[in-house]
């Protein structure tokens, strides 16, 4: 049986409403692959192509708290039940820390091996995130 969570934390360099913009409408710039709209209900499609073959990822927004928490379910082919993820972010003076939790590995019945794929690619992707973010900081503080 897989471990049952995954959680990832990181540090950045740039306010929380510069953060929470680049997760939703400036997603575009680092996570191109993801669409959604930040509102509860709001249907979420991933579409990738991995080893040659297109891959995609179904699920719905969950929860919405402006600026500070997302969650959202998802899905793949194949797994018997969805995925939670919850993003949450903390202003830390003029930076932020982001917190991405991600459970039900084990009641979806997915391989052993996913929960370790899905932290490196959320390490992956909030890398990314952080960059565009503190970038986006630099330009709201140049202002």
């Amino acid at each position: 049986m897989p471990r049952d969570m995954v959680t990832v934390t990181t540090d950045v360099a740039a306010p929380v409403e510069v953060v929470w913009l680049f997760l939703t409408t400036g997603r575009d710039a680092w996570w191109p692959e993801m669409r959604f709209e930040a509102v509860v209900g709001s249907p979420l499609v991933e579409i990738w192509v991995e080893e040659g073959r297109q891959i995609t990822a179904t699920g719905r927004v969950t929860r919405c708290d402006e600026p500070r928490v997302l969650g959202f379910s998802w899905t793949e082919r194949g797994w018997e039940r969805p995925l939670d993820v919850v993003i949450e972010l903390v202003a830390n003076g003029r930076s932020t820390t982001v917190t991405l939790t991600e459970t039900g590995f084990s009641r979806a019945h997915v391989p052993s091996a996913l929960p370790a794929e899905h932290e490196e690619g959320w390490r992956y992707h909030l890398t990314r995130w952080q960059r565009v973010s503190e970038g986006g900081a630099a330009g709201v503080d140049a202002q």
